[in-house]
């Protein structure tokens, strides 16, 4: 069983506050019979992957990252009852052995069915991130459009992605339990090292 944990593409979809829109138009060609579309949006537009370019660091572009580290067997954890932000004290509680990708399902994956961006969405502590980073975490990915909170100051995306732990933000899991699967998440193949949206789907 498959399931799609991507968020689409549309003109409508909310997006971070200082990252520029998705915009869609429609374009005719010279020859009247095909159609085609303009499409305008952010590296970090809907699902999409951080990558170490984002904070500065020096890293691969989304072209060229291991496919290896984007295939591969991944747990959910549910974290929908944390209110504040994630720290090691709800991470410690879950057996964490041998795994290398982590997704987290909060309470952000029902914020999709608002129209506009909310700044109160759950995010991963810098504590947080430090834990990741001793568990040797390579993949981490979240419900929303960060994994740091909307005050953050980018400590949490640096710590994470200067441990080597790619971030993969924008997810909607909503409709996915916990437990283990198989992630398959495919970047668009973008010579730039800060990100590229994906087509992220779990195999059970």
């Amino acid at each position: 069983m498959l399931f799609d944990i991507s968020i689409s593409l549309h003109s409508a979809l909310p997006h971070f506050p200082q990252d520029p829109p998705v915009r869609m138009n429609p374009v005719a060609s010279d020859a009247g019979t095909f159609h085609v579309s303009e499409l305008s949006c952010s590296s970090h537009a809907g699902t999409h992957l951080d990558m170490p370019g984002h904070v500065g660091l020096w890293g691969e572009s989304a072209a060229s990252v291991s496919l290896e580290l984007l295939v591969g067997p991944c747990q959910v954890l549910d974290l929908s009852h944390v209110s504040g932000l994630i720290g090691p004290e709800h991470l410690k509680p879950f057996d964490l052995f041998d795994c290398r990708r982590l997704l987290f399902k909060t309470s952000n994956s029902y914020l999709w069915k608002k129209t506009e961006f909310c700044a109160d969405y759950r995010a991963l502590s810098l504590d947080g991130a430090h834990y990741l980073g001793r568990r040797g975490i390579d993949l981490v990915g979240i419900d929303y459009f960060s994994i740091e909170a909307w005050d953050g100051n980018g400590e949490v995306h640096h710590r994470l992605l200067r441990d080597g732990c790619i971030i993969l933000e924008g997810l909607d899991l909503s409709a996915v339990s916990a437990g283990r699967y198989e992630l398959i998440c495919l970047p668009l193949k973008l010579s730039c090292t800060d990100g590229a949206p994906c087509r992220a789907l779990l195999r059970l």
